[in-house]
């Protein structure tokens, strides 16, 4: 059975061709990148574009997966549910991440389900189309396996990062990221909610805080969503230890 994770679901509007903006952000994804126009066209449907709001769910763990997805402005969150009901954050991903392609051409259950974090734009494409396109376009076939090696590449850091790291580390890491700067002080704001960051780095609320006051010590302030890092080498050079 499909998992149930609550009643909204996007609404895929009539749209005859992607704006401006939506054009940049396909050209920036590993899928679409080096394909012609006209052959990313020819991948549309009339409702192929939806504005999502914050909350809604694009697909459901366990439903027949019948597109695979392009972020096109905003934020989403994969989402896993045990057969016990617990949720784990697989990945979250942005502007011109593509995600589903494997559900999709495989012809079975989306393996996730898929929910803006924030009010989000977001791209489908039919499953069928895409499996008769990639048989007939080798090019659309190479960029295919091109962006499944970038989705297995960035699993598999991720799933290091939980083995390997501590708690600390992991956060340290992460803001890391999210630093302009590779050297001196920074400050920022985070993406998203810090319940959010926590489960996506494989941490409960309660150890994120432990976490986040440890990491007080190496000069790092947190006011709610408003981080500060004194030294962002120093902070480094404690992520690299762990």
């Amino acid at each position: 059975m499909a998992a149930n994770l609550g009643p909204k679901a996007a609404h895929f509007a009539m749209t005859i061709e992607p704006s401006f903006e939506d054009w940049l952000s396909i050209g920036r994804s590993s899928l679409f990148s080096k394909l012609d126009r006209q052959l990313v066209l020819s991948l549309l449907d009339d409702d192929s574009i939806a504005t999502v709001a914050k909350g809604e769910k694009i697909c459901r763990q366990n439903e027949p997966a019948r597109h695979c997805h392009v972020v096109l402005a905003g934020l989403v969150k994969l989402v896993r549910q045990s057969p016990g009901g617990q949720e784990a954050v697989i990945s979250i991903h942005g502007p011109s991440q593509t995600f589903m392609e494997a559900d999709a051409l495989s012809n079975g259950v989306y393996s996730t389900t898929e929910e803006a974090i924030i009010d989000s734009r977001i791209l489908r494409i039919d499953a069928v189309t895409l499996r008769e396109k990639i048989g007939a376009n080798p090019p659309f076939a190479l960029a295919m396996l091109a962006s499944a090696s970038v989705h297995l590449k960035v699993l598999l850091e991720h799933v290091e990062k939980l083995k390997s790291m501590t708690g600390p580390a992991r956060l340290a890491d992460f803001l890391l990221d999210l630093a302009a700067q590779r050297s001196g002080s920074a400050a920022f704001q985070l993406p998203y909610e810090k319940q959010l960051i926590a489960s996506h780095l494989g941490m409960t609320p309660e150890s994120f805080s432990r976490a986040l006051g440890q990491l007080r010590g190496l000069g790092v302030r947190a006011d709610r969503n408003k981080i500060e890092i004194e030294d962002i080498q120093r902070l480094r050079q404690f992520r690299d230890a762990r």
